[in-house]
């Protein structure tokens, strides 16, 4: 290993021994004799295993992160179930830089992490705005509070993204006090004069104020995995944790239904402590989080039939 690899290992605090040992192993059966390769492979190992556990990677001096950007090393578009192509969406926003999206579908389907990517290619800063950083308990709060991040925004010209936007921008239609119509009024009135790249992310689009439905250039759903988008998923988280792919384990996750990137980031998050075994520890862990939502769903199959 080469004394630069060295030093950057050196300064991480989140660097165990018991990892540096679980990445010399892996490294040593690829057998791959370049020593520059070997430490491009080495550090990819150990930034697999810091990014899964949540701890900040060793990052090469030259390596610059656009402020809130930053996703998984295995995010790829090609893990997102949608009717839109993502890559030529993003290639159609970075011609025009004026764009208002909607986001919706089921909780865990990569909405957030999709609008965190569309600002990394546009190579802008991103600001996510929660329903409890926008909704206020006076009147008139949440309608400053709308225009405010808009305000922001277009200072920083960042990419906008409203979270859970279904919280305060509910169908004006059932409302039944004058303020619920006023923060409608306006977020309607921002987006219409905001000259730039606004999302908005839901997992209740039929809730939307239907006017405001209007006012999104696209409405975009995003659905489970596919089988075929599982098991690529599986594929490549195993490859970055170092763990064999068993084939009965791939099966198992190509056949569960309402499996989500969301689900594969809540095992690696528990691994920080308490780590995967292999690949079909790892495939159980994905089954237990299906199980869980087809529990609260009401639903009692959790595989592909």
């Amino acid at each position: 290993m080469c004394e630069k690899t060295i030093n950057k290992l050196a300064k991480n605090k989140d660097i165990a021994p018991a990892l540096i040992s679980s990445a010399s192993k892996v490294l040593n059966t690829l057998k791959v004799t370049d020593e520059k390769e070997r430490n491009k492979l080495f550090t990819t190992l150990i930034n697999a295993n810091l990014n899964a556990q949540g701890k900040l990677r060793i990052e090469s001096k030259k390596s610059k992160k656009i402020k809130g950007t930053e996703l998984p090393q295995s995010y790829d578009t090609s893990y997102i179930n949608t009717s839109v192509d993502p890559q030529a969406m993003v290639a159609g926003i970075k011609e025009r830089p004026n764009a208002r999206i909607c986001l919706y579908g089921v909780a865990g389907t990569g909405k957030s992490a999709y609008a965190k990517f569309i600002a990394s290619e546009l190579g802008c800063e991103i600001i996510i705005k929660k329903a409890s950083e926008i909704l206020g308990m006076y009147v008139g709060q949440t309608e400053k509070n709308i225009a405010n991040a808009f305000k922001e925004a277009k200072n920083k010209k960042a990419v906008l993204v409203f979270d859970e936007v279904d919280s305060f921008l509910q169908d004006r239609s059932s409302a039944n006090r004058s303020w619920e119509i006023s923060q409608v009024n306006e977020m309607l009135v921002q987006m219409e004069s905001f000259n730039g790249v606004f999302i908005a992310t839901t997992n209740l689009c039929e809730s939307l104020d239907k006017a405001s439905l209007r006012r999104f250039d696209m409405k975009i759903e995003f659905g489970y995995l596919k089988p075929e988008q599982a098991s690529a998923l599986f594929k490549k988280e195993c490859e970055l944790l170092g763990l064999k792919i068993n084939a009965g384990a791939l099966e198992c996750v190509s056949s569960l239904r309402a499996l989500a990137p969301g689900d594969f980031a809540a095992v690696k998050r528990a691994n920080a402590f308490y780590p995967i075994k292999d690949s079909d520890d790892f495939a159980k862990r994905l089954a237990d989080e299906v199980k869980i939502k087809n529990a609260e769903s009401g639903n009692k199959l959790g595989f592909v039939r």
